[in-house]
């Protein structure tokens, strides 16, 4: 990315207050449950309007009183679970700078914001009452987009940009704001450093610039296309990433001497059985790529299983077509990650060099207190350490690169170089339990780092800086596990 990454992003047009959000979502659970009571009860009372027994007053004022019983609980469970999304929309985190946005490892989510409107929706409310007309009772109120999130949220924290002129974000990934005017800088610097990219399909000119950077700048295992299309808009975007796949030709050959065809998306797959097609899930596909570029899609067909009720077809849909898919997704992205972490490992320094440097620190007067700021490749991949007392003194760039390279490491799909800070007693520590653990001269570090970017613990590889398989490791308080 050009510019400064301490340079603000927008907000939204409307301020968030976390206390006035909680507040919705608590009320919107009470009328929940207040309605599910209601809806329920009116049931259980329809079977009494017809019988005469028991009772002096009139058809017509029993109708009326189940009616309305009905009704009040039936408003009662729309409105709590509106709320309650409501609510959350005063929660989703809001970004406000690149570096905020790249403090941690992310999963960056592109859509085309017209896709928003599904995305917002919270799909099978009525799933079970289609089927057997007493249970309109669905407790979860997570849109489709908090679905998503939810999902690839393992990986990393998920970020999309949001409308500049929505009041609020909607609930999901968070946000950030960006100008209608020169957002593509911002946005190609999100795809180079991603660790996985989600982007919506469409014939939108943003959408399809997108989808341009991520041939240009990302290993194909990690991008995930979603299809929340028809048949027919689906078919137009098939076509116009035809003519991109066919511009961007040369970028598809990288790494490969073949003079090859460029890929062409598959066609939308009909249902096993269209007759029987009562609901669609949302996503409705998926497409993804191996590492010579070529596609594969998944089209979820919730005609080809049976169940009892829809949620029962719904989960089995998801246990047998959906989640198969995604274990070749993430297995396909880990091989991409492992590529890239050997790649660290030949740039890296030893465990043997970051004694030395620690060392000569300490003879040059640090003490334990004294920050130290490790530069860390994409993969976590200890490179250099920086004494931050020769930085704020002027006395150079204060940079310690006993591994002999400290220039950015960007490859198509890697998360770009990123710095920790650490006390030197600290980082003593790490070192003599990484040796307590086996570590020889030879090995090198790795930082492992949690979706929210908390350091959750130190591993050795073996073997040098062409390391190998990674033995156990340690965690912050040197338990290995």
């Amino acid at each position: 990315m050009t510019g400064d990454e301490s340079t603000p992003f927008g907000a939204p047009r409307r301020r968030q207050h976390r206390l006035l959000g909680w507040s919705m979502r608590l009320i919107g659970t009470f009328l929940s449950i207040f309605g599910a009571l209601f809806f329920v009860a009116g049931f259980s009372r329809m079977r009494t309007i017809f019988s005469p027994l028991g009772t002096t007053y009139p058809l017509w004022y029993r109708v009326l009183i189940v009616g309305t019983i009905v009704m009040v609980g039936v408003v009662s469970l729309l409105g709590g679970r509106r709320l309650r999304r409501r609510g959350r929309r005063h929660s989703v985190p809001v970004l406000q700078t690149m570096a905020d946005a790249k403090s941690s490892p992310y999963v960056l989510y592109l859509r085309p914001f017209t896709s928003d409107v599904t995305g917002a929706t919270m799909p099978h409310a009525f799933s079970r009452f289609r089927g057997v007309g007493g249970s309109l009772v669905n407790t979860s109120t997570r849109t489709v987009e908090e679905q998503v999130s939810r999902s690839f949220g393992t990986l990393a924290r998920v970020i999309a940009v949001g409308q500049p002129d929505e009041a609020l974000p909607l609930p999901g990934a968070a946000r950030l704001y960006l100008p209608l005017d020169g957002w593509q800088p911002t946005v190609a610097s999100l795809i180079d450093d991603a660790r996985l990219v989600l982007l919506a399909a469409g014939t939108s000119e943003g959408t399809l610039w997108e989808l341009r950077q991520c041939l240009r700048r990302r290993a194909p295992q990690t991008l995930l296309i979603l299809i929340y299309t028809d048949e027919t808009e689906f078919q137009a975007f098939r076509k116009k990433a035809e003519v991109i796949f066919q511009e961007e030709v040369e970028f598809l050959r990288r790494g490969s001497k073949a003079d090859r065809r460029p890929p062409s998306l598959p066609a939308y797959p009909p249902f096993s059985n269209p007759h029987r097609v009562k609901w669609l899930p949302v996503p409705r596909g998926y497409i993804r790529f191996d590492a010579d570029w070529t596609p594969h899609l998944i089209r979820l067909d919730p005609t080809s299983v049976r169940g009892w009720t829809e949620e029962g077809r719904h989960r089995r849909l998801n246990r047998e077509q959906l989640l198969p898919f995604m274990d070749i997704v993430l297995r396909e992205l880990w091989a991409a990650e492992d590529a890239e972490d050997q790649a660290d490992a030949n740039r890296c320094t030893t465990v043997a060099e970051l004694e030395s440097v620690l060392r000569a620190m300490r003879s040059d007067g640090a003490t334990d207190e004294t920050p130290l700021s490790f530069l860390v490749s994409g993969t976590g991949r200890f490179l250099a350490v920086r004494d931050k007392r020769d930085t704020a003194a002027g006395s150079g760039d204060g940079q310690r690169d006993p591994g002999g390279t400290t220039e950015p490491i960007v490859r198509p799909g890697g998360r770009a170089p990123f710095t920790i800070e650490l006390p030197l007693l600290y980082a003593e520590e790490i070192l003599r339990r990484r040796r307590a653990g086996g570590a020889a001269d030879v090995d090198t570090l790795q930082l492992e780092v949690s979706a929210r970017g908390r350091l959750r613990g130190v591993r050795h590889h073996s073997g040098g800086k062409a390391a190998g398989k990674p033995p156990a490791t340690a965690d912050e308080d040197g338990a290995e596990h």
